[in-house]
């Protein structure tokens, strides 16, 4: 679009229709919104940009016009004259020099879309936040629309914030433009956020049904470094890896950890003897005993700086507590009196990539009972006894409680997180 004509265009604004001026100075707020108008007029798609404040009072802060041959953003000064601006980007509403600005917005007169050159575009299937932009990138590729009418919208604002995904723009048939053979192309149907870990995935493990393959990239949970480190190590492939792991009940951080233990005590890991030992536990109890933990003074420098943020962590009801380890060493020692593969977790507790935790009861402080392993985020992931017993009622009931603690200290929505 030239510069002349998007001038012109700013002198074109339609007026904003008298029901939703009444809508916009209507509503009864607790908070500032943003809207965004659209107006239709020529065959163009016209938007206006209002900050609506707290105390009532409207200004509108942006304008932008959508047009056959490109689109255009505008800037009001300090002054309050209006100008075409070089950038073009999201609008912003209202700049805070001491906080977070909150530019999200809310959409009026949508339904004007339909009568400009922008109807074809498949806004009305865009899934994403980012509306203006989405737009602008479907002035460039207008098949963006089969995408966002598929389920990809994800992919569209991915794409938007610089992915750089490998998409067939000169194609309009949606299997060509996304790489996928048919087959591919219906197992992600209603799974589509998992497109980039098919098609990262596929040419590493050929041979395997896309559905096969997703089922073992989302046991592994897309962990790409952990199935490079698994497959190379072992010699096995995945389908035999996951075979493995889930006919034992075994997790893979457990399998990982065990792996390790293996190479620094020089075992032939591609033996099936030691990649997939039949009574797994006792075995990696085993490498776990032999292994000699040694931790350096940058390691016990990370763990000593960890000890009063984890003092939030601690716990007592009844006779039961929850304490944390005040040395290194007390993890190491944890695993070979109780006889599980804790001590593999002492480095990671150090540089705070988790929590490590001791269960006591209360009249015997120092002596090991059970261990709990904590995310960052507050998730329990396991609780562990003598050989890796299952916790007593008593035990249980106590672990309950302090879920109920957990949520206190890091509240409902992190621990949502946490878990997924």
């Amino acid at each position: 679009m030239r510069k002349v004509r998007k001038e012109e265009l700013l002198r074109s604004f339609p007026e904003v229709p008298f029901r939703t001026q009444y809508f916009m100075q209507d509503r009864r707020l607790i908070a500032a919104v943003n809207y965004l108008v659209f107006l239709a007029k020529d065959n163009m798609l016209f938007v206006r940009g209002f900050h609506k404040f707290v105390n009532g009072r409207i200004e509108e802060r942006q304008r932008y016009v959508f047009a056959e041959d490109g689109c255009v953003r505008y800037g009001k000064s300090k002054d309050g004259i209006w100008s075409v601006r070089k950038e073009f980007s999201e609008p912003k509403f209202y700049y805070c020099y001491y906080g977070y600005s909150d530019n999200r917005y809310e959409i009026l007169n949508r339904e004007c879309v339909k009568d400009t050159c922008m109807k074809y575009s498949g806004v009305e299937y865009y899934e994403g936040n980012l509306v203006v932009s989405y737009f602008k990138y479907w002035l460039k590729h207008r098949n963006a629309e089969y995408l966002v009418k598929s389920g990809y919208s994800w992919l569209v604002e991915s794409d938007m914030n610089g992915g750089n995904f490998d998409i067939d723009w000169k194609s309009n048939n949606l299997l060509k433009m996304l790489h996928l053979n048919r087959a591919e192309f219906k197992v992600l149907q209603g799974h589509e956020d998992e497109y980039f870990h098919l098609i990262s995935q596929r040419d590493k493990f050929p041979g395997i049904p896309p559905e096969e393959l997703l089922k073992y990239l989302r046991h592994f949970k897309n962990n790409y470094g952990t199935i490079d480190f698994l497959t190379r190590t072992t010699g096995l492939n995945l389908r035999q890896l996951y075979c493995y792991l889930v006919g034992q009940n075994i997790r893979t951080s457990d399998y990982e950890d065990y792996l390790r233990e293996c190479q620094k005590l020089k075992y032939c890991l591609t033996d099936k003897e030691i990649n997939r030992p039949k009574h797994f536990q006792d075995m990696h109890i085993r490498t776990a005993s032999a292994v000699k933990y040694q931790h350096n003074e940058s390691v016990r420098k990370k763990f000593a700086e960890r000890i009063p943020e984890r003092r939030k962590l601690e716990f007592q009801s009844g006779n039961l507590v929850i304490c944390q380890p005040s040395e290194i060493d007390e993890i190491t020692a944890e695993g070979k009196i109780l006889h599980h593969c804790v001590a593999g977790y002492a480095e990671r507790h150090a540089e705070g990539k988790l929590h490590i935790l001791f269960i006591r009861q209360a009249d015997k402080p120092d002596v090991p009972f059970y261990t709990m392993e904590l995310t960052t985020g507050g998730k329990i992931i396991q609780v562990r006894g003598s050989h890796n017993c299952e916790t007593t009622p008593e035990v249980a009931e106590f672990v309950e409680k302090y879920k109920v603690y957990l949520q206190a200290v890091f509240g409902k929505r992190k621990l949502m997180e946490s878990a997924a």
